[in-house]
């Protein structure tokens, strides 16, 4: 809708009666005074000549039954120039009743405001807003009606259309800054998925990387080993075929070395075949407690005879997972803290692990240790794949992320706290199993 000039000023009267219809016109239309009068008036007799305000008129149209009424706003509407206001007469036979053609033009037009005009109580009050419903865009005026009435509303209610109007336009432009805002995020949130998309790739890629040039040095340096022993031993095979005899005791040294590597490289092998297959692992609820206890039994020649271990199991309830890789996971975190005992030497080595039911409804364990804790700069990498800190010869660097990888397969969370020369703490949250957890088939 547009305005119409200082505002719409358009009006439809609807009335069976043609001497209604000149009467709404003398009211709304006054006539205008025209400039030149007013200054023949000046010449004539000498008066100056004063500016009296024009009365702002309106532009009237006529309907003279309902049917006719409503093709006319319908036209107006489609022109893009509806009708501010109509005055209706309740009383226009043989068509459309008042109330009847009232409930049409809003079908129409929602935002026309009517004056229903009657000298007839055709309608209580309870009938109209049955037909019609309360509604803040209709009037009642009574027949004989004030011209000073008439104008009055007119004014008020062509005011209120467009008010209206303004109030649907300030809508209509706030649904299209929301539906922009909201364009805009999706726009953001697109890219950023594609962003992410990308980083985890690069992500991925750079772990690749990471992962090709670890594993080809873990096995180079035993294959080293391994290529030279096999060189000696034919060296001396080819020295024993022309009669010397070969130094038995060296070619066993040589043979160790060689078992030793090849070893190496199976360990090295299996774990990052374990590594490689951590989202393939069967998984149900689980018995940790039943866990715990074996694992412990499982890790007491890892930890070592003289290293106190405190136990703090609560009974818990099952949590979602699989027992072999559960096992792994407790099996590789007390391997690392027997290792750090033994690198710290410690007055009084000790492990303690704990078991509890957490707040948020998840089953947390915890491994802590007094052994040589880790550096703040190695805490970022523990659990990235090659990375160690022990020496050559002493572990692939796969343990602790087969562990994480593991306890996150599972829906959980593994970390790490410490500080150097007062140990380590682990921390393994694990989603509790709705489902109850099957018995071993070991137990008796």
């Amino acid at each position: 809708m547009s305005a119409q000039g200082a505002g719409n000023r358009r009006i439809l009267v609807v009335d069976d009666n043609p001497a209604i219809h000149e009467d709404f016109r003398k009211i709304l239309c006054p006539p205008q005074v025209s400039a030149e009068l007013d200054a023949m008036e000046a010449t004539l007799f000498g008066t100056a000549q004063v500016a009296v305000p024009t009365p702002q008129g309106f532009e009237v149209d006529s309907a003279y039954q309902g049917g006719e009424a409503v093709e006319k706003v319908r036209a107006a509407v489609a022109a893009k120039r509806p009708y501010a206001l109509a005055f209706v007469d309740i009383r226009m036979p043989p068509g459309l009743d008042g109330v009847e053609t009232v409930a049409r033009l809003w079908k129409e037009d929602a935002d026309v405001q009517v004056v229903l005009c009657s000298a007839y109580a055709d309608y209580s009050w309870e009938e109209m807003t049955q037909k019609l419903g309360l509604s803040q865009r209709l009037l009642i005026l009574r027949k004989p009606f004030d011209n000073i009435e008439v104008r009055q509303l007119a004014h008020a209610l062509t005011e209120k259309w467009e008010l209206l109007r303004q109030s649907h336009e300030r809508m209509e432009d706030l649904a299209r800054a929301v539906e922009q805002a909201n364009a805009r995020l999706r726009d953001e949130m697109e890219e950023k998925a594609r962003l992410e998309v990308r980083l985890a790739q690069s992500q991925r890629l750079e772990a690749l990387g990471r992962l090709s040039a670890g594993l080809a040095h873990e096995i180079n340096n035993p294959l080293s080993v391994i290529m030279a022993s096999v060189g000696f031993l034919r060296s001396e095979l080819d020295a024993g075929a022309s009669d010397r005899p070969p130094d038995t005791e060296e070619l066993r040294e040589v043979c160790s070395d060689a078992l030793v590597g090849a070893e190496r490289i199976l360990r090295l092998v299996n774990d990052f075949r374990l590594f490689s297959r951590l989202d393939g692992q069967p998984q149900g609820p689980v018995d940790l407690n039943e866990v715990l206890e074996h694992t412990m039994m499982a890790a007491s020649s890892k930890l070592g005879p003289h290293v106190r271990v405190v136990r703090d199991f609560q009974q818990l309830p099952p949590v979602w997972g699989s027992e072999q890789g559960l096992e792994q996971v407790f099996l590789g975190l007390l391997d690392n803290a027997g290792h750090a005992l033994r690198k710290g030497q410690p007055a009084e080595p000790t492990v303690r692990i704990t078991a509890r039911l957490r707040d948020d409804d998840s089953v947390g364990v915890e491994v802590v240790d007094n052994g040589c804790g880790i550096a703040p700069e190695h805490l970022t990498r523990i659990f990235d794949p090659f990375f160690t800190t022990r020496s050559p010869g002493e572990g692939t660097g796969l343990g602790l992320s087969i562990c994480h990888g593991i306890v996150t397969g599972f829906g959980g969370e593994l970390s790490v706290e410490s500080t150097p020369g007062q140990g380590a703490t682990f921390r393994v949250k694990l989603p509790r199993s709705t489902e109850p957890a099957e018995k071993s088939s070991a137990e008796p």
